[in-house]
């Protein structure tokens, strides 16, 4: 493997969670009059830059604000359908990595409703240690909760990589001295622009099955 310990993300990186989110984020929005000159892919967009951009971008109030991530991070059967579930292959590369030797660190801005899914969808044992917005580290792209990994950890910075979606999650890691990887990324940003093409990534992989053999772990 090109890796021997890899940081991921949770949100759009090992769990499809963006249409349950949109969906969450759409009745919010409609519920309170914001609605009116957006459509979904748009709001999508931003939310795939990150929730504050979009919060920023529609007017969104702070109350209004809190009730979306409420209802976003709503669990059983509470949860607002679309659910949330895991990419079809995110178990099988996660399993890869520690079959082969390696080790699956989760960094994700999202509260413990990370590890009640990890829990339920049986991910648990995968992962030699998790950090979540409890910890209260700065977020992404600041360096700080890799950094507590890789210390509490005792990684060489070297044998490390940051995977996420969006261009935060792996400037996260390459803040720290670790390389950074851009998965799943959506079609367009914003403006456009194909997120693959000005990605300041070291690798980019449209799906977690390319970027696994990518890195040369045997699936």
């Amino acid at each position: 493997m090109r890796f021997r310990h890899y940081f991921w993300d949770f949100d759009g990186t090992l769990f499809d969670s963006y249409p349950h989110t949109l969906r969450c984020c759409w009745d919010v929005m409609t519920e309170n009059g914001l609605a009116d000159g957006w459509d979904k892919e748009s709001v999508l967009r931003w939310l795939l830059v990150t929730f504050g951009a979009m919060k920023r971008e529609v007017g969104m109030p702070d109350d209004a604000y809190a009730d979306f991530l409420e209802r976003a991070h709503r669990m059983g059967e509470q949860e607002i359908e679309p659910r949330v579930v895991p990419f079809p292959d995110a178990r099988d590369v996660l399993s890869a990595v520690v079959k082969n030797g390696g080790r699956n660190y989760l960094y994700t801005h999202r509260n413990n409703t990370a590890l009640l899914y990890l829990e339920s969808f049986g991910f648990t044992d995968l992962f030699a240690d998790v950090v979540t917005a409890e910890e209260g580290f700065p977020s992404k792209p600041a360096p700080d909760a890799v950094l507590a990994l890789i210390a509490r950890n005792g990684l060489d910075p070297a044998d490390c990589v940051m995977i996420g979606d969006r261009e935060i999650d792996g400037m996260s890691g390459k803040n720290a001295g670790i390389a950074g990887a851009l998965v799943n990324y959506p079609p367009a940003l914003p403006d456009g622009t194909s997120p693959a093409a000005v990605t300041a990534m070291d690798f980019t992989a449209h799906s977690l099955t390319e970027f696994a053999r990518m890195m040369d772990i045997p699936l």
